[in-house]
């Protein structure tokens, strides 16, 4: 069993499913937990323009949070898949944050069944560059539908989120 103290979760959820992994991960290890927020709160039914602002690259303002990451050892990091992009909070996290002797697990919510490889690379990279390093990775479906904006249940993500923590030896 890999050593859990010093462990934290970080997560930006616009809809809310990247939320409910991101608590089931906490359910199940305690870590502490910090939510990337955006200081202007997106407005469903902008789902083009946000597209479109992941695809670019843009970086939204957050909030400031109320931790230091170098306090930390273990980073569960959470994302959704935004156009096969980051999201610009996201985006805006990385540029700022320091990952400097951090391992990483990364988390993602996406809307299809493909394997997000490209983000993975993209996060991988700006995580390495600022000195982290990314163990793996882990990916949930979401089948989230704009109309009704449901984010996933917990318990769609019970099974795969043990699974996963299990075989990191956090479980």
């Amino acid at each position: 069993m890999r050593n859990v103290k010093n462990s934290v979760i970080v997560y930006y959820s616009w809809v809310g499913s990247t939320e409910t992994v991101a608590e089931e991960i906490h359910r199940r290890t305690n870590f502490d937990m910090q939510k990337i927020e955006e200081t202007t709160k997106r407005r469903f039914g902008k789902f083009a323009g946000a597209a479109m602002a992941a695809v670019i690259g843009l970086k939204s303002r957050i909030k400031p949070m109320d931790f230091e990451l170098q306090d930390y050892e273990n980073v569960f990091f959470g994302a959704q898949v935004w156009a096969g992009r980051t999201a610009p909070a996201v985006n805006n996290y990385l540029k700022k944050a320091s990952f400097k002797n951090k391992n990483v697990w990364l988390f993602l919510t996406k809307g299809d069944e493909k394997i997000p490889q490209q983000v993975i690379d993209s996060i991988t990279k700006r995580i390495e560059k600022k000195g982290g390093r990314v163990v793996d990775s882990m990916a949930v479906t979401s089948h989230w539908e704009p109309k009704t904006n449901i984010p996933l249940a917990p318990e769609e993500v019970q099974e795969p989120v043990e699974a996963w923590l299990k075989k990191e030896g956090f479980l």
